[in-house]
């Protein structure tokens, strides 16, 4: 299940699930530290991931950011996102976010940081569907990509 999802974005020359197909283990230990708060990277924060299924499909997955760190107020903000490509244009995107924004407003996180690619339009319209209000362009630190960070106020 799980690598079935890993290769559909890897087939898409995406690999940012590239650790679960080489190491599946590597990925759950990482996945366990950080949910924890241990031995995390520098400028890294705790985070939870979570799974959306449509059936016994995973279509999509979100990473909830427990506290916000300079960079990522330039790329990442509190909540990341992907859907794979087979699952998109039927409105997964916004439940997914709609639902990790619930489960951190749940949590006590109050001001809410997205951010999204100034050309990754789908994502910047379910961004903007959730109520977000845009505050600022940036740069990615990671990519040197321009970024558009939005808010969910408190």
């Amino acid at each position: 299940m799980l690598v079935g999802f890993a290769e559909a974005f890897r087939e898409e020359g995406d690999d940012r699930y590239g650790v679960l197909l080489a190491d599946p283990d590597a990925f759950f230990e990482s996945a366990r530290r950080f949910e924890a708060g241990v031995d995390l990277p520098p400028d890294r924060v705790p985070m939870s991931h979570f799974l959306f299924f449509e059936g016994a499909i995973l279509v999509g997955a979100s990473r909830i950011r427990w506290r916000i760190v300079p960079v990522l107020l330039e790329d990442g903000g509190h909540i990341g996102y992907e859907v794979r490509r087979s699952a998109r244009g039927r409105g997964i995107a916004r439940q997914i976010l709609r639902r990790s924004i619930e489960v951190a407003r749940a949590a006590g996180v109050r001001e809410i940081y997205l951010t999204a690619a100034v050309d990754n339009h789908a994502s910047l319209r379910v961004i903007e569907s959730q109520g977000a209000l845009f505050e600022t362009e940036t740069t990615s630190p990671r990519t040197g990509q321009r970024m558009r960070r939005y808010v969910l106020p408190a």
